[in-house]
């Protein structure tokens, strides 16, 4: 991309990195990993400010690592954000990474926060970033949310239950707290 670039090699290279880009789909289609990821690096070595093939090297290598947040993702999307801070995907795959590899709940929340309403996955990344702060009120109300629109990882409801019953659990405890205080301080009141 240099200064002696014209623009008919800036073309072939842009359609170069689209044809990669393109392969690493088809690959990804087929859930081939590593070849899917060669390709998308080749399209951003061709064209370094690709944003889709930065967001789809970070997705493959969570799909690569059994759809679990790794660290090998955070550069990709990092640089996806970058180059597009609009792509609600890449702020929701990032967030995941910072919550579950880096635990940094805070920069989590801000990315979950930054792909709505456009992502419904970033309602669930919330609930567990409430839930880890025991604002179960809060994690019920992502969760909620999730479901509402339309639950694509397909375990809402399963997830809502849970923490329907650890709130349940939670006011159990308190009640009966308050009500061992509440004897405790009228003991106290009757001597």
């Amino acid at each position: 991309w240099g200064p002696a670039s014209t623009p008919a090699s800036l073309r072939a290279r842009a359609q170069s990195a689209q044809a990669r880009f393109d392969e690493g789909e088809a690959f990804a289609t087929q859930e081939k990993w590593d070849e899917a990821l060669a390709a998308f690096r080749a399209a951003v070595e061709k064209d370094p400010e690709m944003s889709g093939a930065w967001y789809m090297i970070g997705a493959a290598e969570v799909a690569k690592n059994s759809a679990v947040p790794c660290e090998a993702a955070h550069d990709p999307l990092k640089r996806c954000l970058e180059l597009d801070p609009d792509n609600a995907g890449a702020h929701c795959g990032l967030g995941g990474v910072l919550l579950y590899v880096r635990e940094d709940d805070v920069r989590a929340e801000e990315h979950f926060r930054a792909a709505l309403p456009r992502w419904v996955p970033a309602h669930r990344g919330l609930a567990e970033i409430f839930q880890e702060r025991g604002d179960l009120d809060g994690a019920i109300r992502e969760m909620l949310a999730h479901i509402d629109k339309g639950d694509p990882d397909g375990d809402g409801k399963a997830r809502l239950a849970e923490l329907r019953a650890m709130q349940h659990d939670a006011l159990e405890k308190a009640s009966a707290r308050a009500e061992h205080a509440a004897a405790s301080l009228l003991a106290e009141a009757e001597r």
